[in-house]
């Protein structure tokens, strides 16, 4: 009980704001780059162009927009990046002791079992995963299920043992896949566990949840899908923003607002049409 205690006041603990502070930085250079490259771009290809002047020199703003958005969206990366891995190595350094309490509750599981004449089950159990125990119990409850209703099908027909056979097939053949549906939904609903995480857990041997690695590693599993829709909010704002550029552009276009770079260049052989070998013809 101590070392659960100490367990939960060390993860407290202030972070380290040294990384934080380096992952924001290198965030914010991104940020900057990427968007003084995408104005860039726009300008290369003559997509800022347009035939009213103030319209023209209003979309110079991009160089100024795009950096700036791209400094928001790169800090908030960082931050969430940085946090998101100063997390992790925190939990790392709690292993130790996150190994001590889960041998602790092994040994009394291992005394439990001795208690109940059952030194067999602690070796078939190391060997065995997750679902196949839940499987087990499942099919206990589905034989107790049975004989319960035997002597109800004494005065049966044929007919109707045969489905009540049919269903019991039936219930041991999707017997695996509803436990597993099962947990997995109660976790998510009651205490929040993602999905992944739940089935990663079934899938595991029965020691490796007495392992801090593994448990350790669950946990981080937890943790990413919780920042998962950070990271989904950032690119969705960045995808908007794309989206207002390219709807301006496209409408631009759409009313004759366009200042094609090639009209200089369909202009100048009309001009040199009027163009004698020496020079222009006098008129």
């Amino acid at each position: 009980m101590d070392q659960a205690r100490s367990l939960l006041q060390g993860l407290w603990e202030p972070f380290s704001f040294l990384p934080l502070f380096g992952y924001s930085c290198l965030g914010v250079l991104l940020g900057l780059v990427g968007g003084l490259l995408l104005a860039l771009q726009l300008q290369r290809r003559g997509w800022l162009g347009r035939r009213k002047r103030w319209h023209h020199w209003l979309l110079k703003l991009y160089f100024l927009l795009l950096p700036a958005g791209g400094v928001f969206l790169g800090l908030q990366a960082g931050l969430l990046y940085g946090g998101q891995q100063q997390i992790y190595r925190h939990l790392d350094s709690y292993a130790p002791l996150v190994q001590d309490v889960a041998d602790d509750l092994w040994r009394d599981f291992e005394a439990y079992l001795q208690a109940q004449n059952q030194q067999a089950l602690v070796q078939e159990l190391q060997a065995s995963s997750v679902q196949s125990v839940l499987n087990h119990l499942a099919a206990q409850y589905l034989q107790a299920e049975m004989l319960a209703r035997a002597p109800l099908l004494e005065q049966a027909s044929l007919t109707e043992r045969m489905a009540s056979g049919l269903l019991d097939l039936l219930q041991a053949a999707m017997l695996e896949e509803l436990v597993r549906d099962t947990v997995a939904q109660q976790a998510d609903k009651y205490i929040g566990v993602d999905r992944k995480v739940v089935l990663a857990a079934l899938d595991a041997r029965v020691e490796q949840l007495f392992q801090a690695d593994f448990l350790l590693d669950l946990l981080k599993r937890q943790i990413g899908q919780v920042f998962k829709p950070l990271y989904l909010s950032l690119l969705l704002f960045a995808a908007l923003l794309l989206a207002m550029i390219a709807t301006e552009i496209l409408l631009s276009r759409r009313l004759r607002q366009w200042h094609s770079a090639l009209q200089p260049t369909l202009a100048q052989p009309q001009m040199q049409q009027g163009e004698g070998p020496v020079g222009p013809i006098q008129r």
